[in-house]
C-alpha cells in the first residue's frame, strides 16, 4: 500500500485517483432548493483526511490533487453541463506556487459546460504569501465565469487578510463560529457586523456545520444565504464523475 503522507506517496495516490470523491449539498434557505454541491475528498488512511492533506500542502504536493479534481469536474461538466453546479476546493498553498497558475488555466480551458457551474473554493488552511498574486488569479477566474467562495470565514487569522485582499461571490462562515454566535452576544455581534458587508462587497453567505435542526433554525433567522451540513444533507459518492 502506497502512504499518501510521503511527497511521492501523495503525488501516486493522486495520479491513480486512490481516493473517493464525495459530494455535499448547499441548500438555499429561501426556498430550501439546492445551490450547489461541494466536491470532498476521501482518503482511506488512519490520519484522515486533514492528516494527509498538511503535509500535501507543506510539501506543495497538494497542486495535484487540486488540479485532479479540477480535471474531473471539467469533465463531469462536459458530460452533464445541466446538472447541478460543484464546488472544488483550491488550496492556498498550490495557488503560492510558481507555476501553478499556467496548469490551473490549462486545466479549466477545456470546459465546454457553463463556467459558472464550477465554483473554486479557497480554502483557508495555508495562509498564502502572496496576496497580490492570489488575487489576480481569483480575479481572472471571475472574469471567465467562475464563482469564487472564500472557506471556513472566521476561523483563522487569515481571514480579515483574505476580505481585505480577493474577490468572492460566496463567504463561507465556519462551523464553529456559527454555533457560538447561537449563544455568545459577542459572537453574534461579529456575525452581524460580518453580514452588513452583503451589499458593499456584494456577497453572499453560507452557514458551514449546520448538523442540526437548531443551527439550521439559527442559520435562517440570523440572516444566510445558504447553509451546509448533516442538517442539509450528509456527504455522499458523486456518481456523476466523468473520466
Amino acid at each position: 500500500m502506497i502512504d499518501p503522507l510521503t511527497f511521492q506517496g501523495f503525488r501516486e495516490h493522486v495520479s491513480e485517483q486512490m481516493f473517493t470523491v464525495m459530494k455535499q449539498p448547499i441548500m438555499y434557505l429561501k426556498d430550501n432548493s439546492i445551490s450547489h454541491y461541494e466536491w470532498l475528498v476521501r482518503f482511506e488512511h488512519e490520519a484522515g483526511v486533514q492528516g494527509v492533506l498538511r503535509p500535501a500542502e507543506l510539501s506543495g504536493a497538494i497542486k495535484d490533487l487540486d488540479l485532479s479534481m479540477l480535471a474531473r469536474a471539467v469533465l463531469t461538466i462536459n458530460a452533464d453541463p445541466d446538472g447541478h453546479g460543484m464546488a472544488v476546493n483550491l488550496s492556498g498553498a498550490s495557488i503560492d506556487l510558481p507555476e501553478f497558475e499556467h496548469a490551473l488555466m490549462a486545466c479549466l480551458s477545456a470546459l465546454q459546460g457553463p463556467p459558472h457551474k464550477l465554483m473554486i473554493e479557497l480554502t483557508e488552511t495555508w495562509d498564502m504569501e502572496n496576496l497580490h498574486k492570489a488575487k489576480d488569479i481569483l480575479t481572472k477566474l471571475r472574469d471567465r465565469g467562475h464563482i469564487i467562495c472564500l472557506d471556513d470565514v472566521g476561523a483563522g487569522a487569515a481571514s480579515i487578510r483574505y476580505l481585505r485582499a480577493l474577490p468572492a461571490d460566496w463567504l463561507k462562515i465556519d462551523g464553529e463560529f456559527v454555533v457560538s454566535a447561537m449563544t455568545c452576544p459577542r459572537e453574534r455581534a461579529i456575525l452581524d457586523a460580518l453580514f452588513t458587508l452583503r451589499h458593499s462587497l456584494g456577497v453572499k453567505y453560507i452557514a458551514e456545520g449546520v448538523e442540526t435542526d437548531e443551527i439550521l433554525d439559527f442559520a435562517r433567522s440570523a440572516g444566510f444565504d445558504a447553509a451546509q451540513g448533516y442538517a442539509i444533507g450528509k456527504p455522499v459518492p458523486e456518481t456523476r464523475l466523468a473520466g
